[in-house]
């Protein structure tokens, strides 16, 4: 009996890797590995990747199983319309097949639901018997407990990266709303024991690997543990984690310690009201720059995914983005667009919402706009994000990201060339016009004189005058946000404004009345302290009209009950 795995692959116009860079950037995945090890000895079980090898369609086998996230689906349905036309059954898992079994079930023979650990051994069985039923559904989670070691064997390992890639931990503690994980792995963060863990690590050839944990440090006490087991062995590791490693200095030493050179972090957005938005409020954007000098000072490379799209993403996110992954030296940035993947909290919101623009699932890539923004348009978005992609590998950009002085200078510059070579096939995009003109919209003004500064205090208004001795917020901040479709700039200012610091404002708001933007929405709630000239000058009773006829609207101002 002759059975074969198939990952495909993706093929894309721009998204789709050579064998050149797969061969620098990729590296292997373990799912057909692990249920290969799991398939009786007696079964002769082979692994086609279609991104480095062709499928043979014309090879004498008797079972075929397919996998693949929500991209992938279409190819695997194409695969398996070849294979059941020569009347070979075609078995389907994954987060995909998972997700929306009834769908997969029209392109496949059988459909396994879950993780397919627990069911395969018996499915394999099935077959033999002549009894396949349609769909497996995994009875809960597999347990972490005495997996077998991949097939790494079944790989043609010089195509990629690496091959060493082992798994410690599944799941994430985390529930953030677009992320597959939770919803295909369940509400758990399941370790595998470290004895096991370690015991793989030193049957592999070389000295570096790759955990494929969605978090390597979820679990505070198990992370510990295994790089404490890693350190004597002398490997160098990469691997994913979230933010709040970067918040726990003995665990992030000990990682380093251990052989981490690198770690993907989910830094999502640079706006605190875009994490709250998708339940990532562990992520706190204040400490953003704090975070990534904690990963240098421990001489880790960050790979740091940034999201484009959110609700509260205006036309300047672009620029703001990339500026922030040049000002704090992220060496390799990567940048998706915001895909409401089937099965999650996401996907769940916006289908009732009328907001998916269509289930095309070759475009729920990361890198196609699927669905209607709140605050700018769909083409808007997608050439923005064109424009991020290119301008981040730009020789400019990477001299800024990786030209100085560290360890693996030569490792950090390679993969950049790398990433280089898959943004030059992206399509030409353009930085929105209000773009730079958004920037200065979200900016800090200093006050030039505190004397005549009267505190506002409580929900509701009280104006008292700062006694000697108090002091008043020495600044005032800006946080803009521009909805392109009503063509309005929202601004909340923040802290304390002086007679200077609304001329400043004024001058602003006056440059950014242009052709595009109709009206600007000036918000004094979170004002702490005030001179009553600002104000007059800010408000005049609500309403500023521009000779174009264009306005501003004052809401929240103090001394007022607007």
């Amino acid at each position: 009996m002759k059975i074969r795995l198939i990952d495909p692959a993706y093929k894309h116009p721009y998204i789709s890797h050579s064998q050149k860079v797969i061969k620098n950037i990729w590296f292997a995945h373990l799912t057909l590995t692990t249920l290969a090890a799991l398939t009786p000895p007696d079964i002769e079980v082979k692994i086609t990747d279609e991104n480095v090898e062709p499928i043979n369609f014309e090879e004498d086998v008797d079972l075929v199983g397919v996998t693949g996230m929500v991209m992938h689906a279409p190819r695997a349905y194409q695969i398996a319309q070849r294979f059941r036309q020569r009347g070979i059954p075609v078995v389907m898992g994954g987060p995909h097949a998972s997700s929306l079994p009834l769908e997969a079930k029209e392109h496949v023979d059988v459909v396994v639901i879950g993780e397919a650990e627990n069911v395969w051994e018996g499915l394999v069985e099935d077959f033999k018997n002549g009894c396949l039923k349609p769909f497996y559904k995994a009875d809960g989670f597999c347990s972490m407990e005495k997996l077998p070691f991949p097939r790494l064997d079944l790989l043609r390992k010089d195509e990629y990266m690496t091959v060493n890639c082992v798994q410690t931990t599944r799941g994430c503690p985390h529930q953030c709303d677009f992320c597959h994980v939770t919803h295909f792995f369940g509400k758990t963060y399941r370790c595998r024991p470290v004895d096991e863990v370690i015991e793989e690590v030193k049957r592999l050839e070389g000295d570096f690997l790759v955990f494929i944990d969605d978090n390597i440090a979820g679990n505070r006490h198990y992370a510990k543990e295994l790089f404490t087991r890693l350190k004597p062995l002398k490997k160098k590791w990469a691997s994913q984690a979230s933010m709040t490693l970067t918040r726990d200095p003995e665990l992030l030493k000990l990682a380093a310690e251990s052989g981490c050179v690198s770690l993907f972090i989910g830094v999502e957005s640079l706006s605190s009201e875009n994490l709250k938005d998708v339940n990532k409020t562990f992520n706190r954007a204040y400490q953003f720059e704090e975070a990534m000098k904690a990963l240098h000072d421990h001489d880790i490379m960050i790979v740091a995914g940034l999201i484009f799209g959110l609700d509260h993403d205006d036309e300047g996110v672009f620029e703001r983005t990339l500026r922030f992954c040049e000002r704090n030296r992220i060496e390799l940035p990567s940048f998706f667009i915001l895909t409401p993947l089937p099965g999650t909290a996401l996907f769940q919101r916006m289908e009732p919402e009328g907001r998916l623009l269509h289930k095309d699932w070759a475009q729920y890539n990361g890198a196609t706009v699927v669905f209607k923004p709140r605050l700018m348009t769909e083409e808007t978005l997608q050439r923005g994000f064109n424009w991020a992609c290119k301008e981040a590998y730009s020789w400019n950009s990477i001299f800024k990201r990786v030209f100085h002085p560290q360890q693996r200078f030569f490792t950090r510059v390679l993969s950049n060339i790398a990433y280089r070579s898959i943004a030059q096939r992206t399509p030409e995009g353009y930085l929105p016009s209000l773009s730079r003109i958004l920037q200065r919209m979200n900016d800090t003004i200093p006050l030039q004189n505190t004397r005549d500064l009267i505190q506002r205090m409580g929900e509701k208004i009280a104006e008292k005058k700062l006694l000697i001795g108090q002091k008043a917020t020495d600044t005032l901040k800006l946080y803009s946000v521009y909805n392109e479709r009503l063509k309005t700039l929202f601004v909340r200012l923040e802290g304390s404004i002086d007679r200077e610091g609304a001329k400043e404002l004024t001058k602003r708001l006056r440059g950014v009345l242009n052709v595009e933007i109709q009206k600007v929405i000036l918000d004094f709630k979170d004002v702490r302290a005030f001179s009553s000239e600002a104000i007059a000058l800010l408000s005049r009773k609500g309403l500023l009209q521009t000779e174009e006829g264009k306005l501003w609207i004052a809401v929240n101002i103090p001394g007022t009950s607007s």
